[in-house]
């Protein structure tokens, strides 16, 4: 029984295993500190298909130890002075999975609830994890890295994420014999809508529009077909008359790829900070998180080019 025990205890457990969980966990492991990495699903997966990295990022995957691989991969954007590639996730996360001990990331692995340890002296210091399998596993430290819907957050009591008001979709284009686009990050708008393509290797393109939609819940925009979808895009950019190859690289886009969702933050810091005034029902408070918040969120996500479109 003791030994059981034992086996159910870990000094850090993360939760989550894309790319912030396996990143940490590796960041860990190059300083000597053996962690856990809880996935819920049965192997590694990625949300969305790529995202922009610069300088600072390129510095933190050097000290990874993944840095040359992601630029042997991927071409450097130009129009800058900073590095500046479009990273595909998935080949990223192998890479950053591959470098990492054997066992480190426990696949099946499902938080459903989280508890303080009340039987250790003083209370409360380590964390109890109730897994969908039924098992337990006892954590000193406890690190979420389980996206926008983290169940690590709602034990912490942080509001639930932002809603900016825009969506979103994305897709990858792939060009077995070279896509011939120059190595540029190419931006485009028209009424409501910003849209950009870039490419990320020799045959890949990442191409993202974002939109207010008309109606609040934007249901009258958005139709759940992937066909829809596309020709919703393709709608967008020839009513700005976008280039014939950004059309045919929307066209050329496996149905499977194009995705749809909202944009949406999560305010951890201010959140964090603040405790629980963000779930107060107090008229004032209320007022100044859902009227002014938003509103500066919103008008912040607005401002900032939109790179990667799924995982605000």
């Amino acid at each position: 029984m003791e030994q059981q025990k034992q086996d159910a205890a870990e000094d850090v457990v993360i939760v989550g295993a894309g790319l912030a969980g396996v990143g940490v966990a590796l960041g860990l492991h190059r300083k000597g500190v053996r962690s856990v990495v809880l996935e819920s699903s049965p192997a590694l997966r990625t949300s969305g298909f790529a995202f922009m990295t610069w300088t600072n990022a390129f510095r933190a995957l050097d000290a990874l130890g993944v840095g040359d691989k992601m630029r042997s991969h991927h071409l450097q954007v130009q129009g800058g002075p900073h590095e500046a590639r479009c990273v595909q996730r998935n080949v990223l996360l192998q890479a950053l999975e591959e470098e990492l001990p054997a066992g480190t990331i426990r696949y099946n692995s499902r938080i459903v609830s989280i508890d303080d340890d009340k039987e250790k002296d003083g209370g409360g210091d380590a964390k109890i994890l109730h897994l969908a399998d039924g098992s337990t596993l006892r954590a000193k430290v406890l690190i979420g890295c389980d996206g926008i819907n983290s169940v690590v957050a709602r034990w912490l009591g942080l509001a639930k994420p932002l809603d900016s008001g825009r969506r979103a979709t994305r897709g990858h284009a792939k060009y077995s014999d070279g896509h011939g686009f120059q190595p540029k990050f190419m931006q485009l708008s028209g009424n409501g809508f910003r849209a950009g393509l870039v490419p990320c290797g020799d045959t890949d393109v990442y191409w993202f529009l974002t939109w207010s939609p008309s109606c609040p819940d934007g249901k009258e925009d958005v139709d759940q077909s992937p066909a829809e979808m596309k020709q919703f895009v393709l709608a967008k950019l020839r009513s700005i008359m976008a280039p014939d190859e950004v059309l045919d690289a929307v066209e050329r886009s496996e149905m499977n790829d194009v995705l749809v969702a909202p944009l949406r933050a999560q305010v951890v810091a201010a959140s964090y900070m603040v405790g629980r005034v963000q779930q107060s029902e107090h008229a004032v408070v209320r007022f100044a998180r859902d009227r002014l918040l938003s509103g500066v969120l919103a008008k912040g996500l607005l401002m900032m080019p939109d790179y990667d479109c799924g995982t605000l």
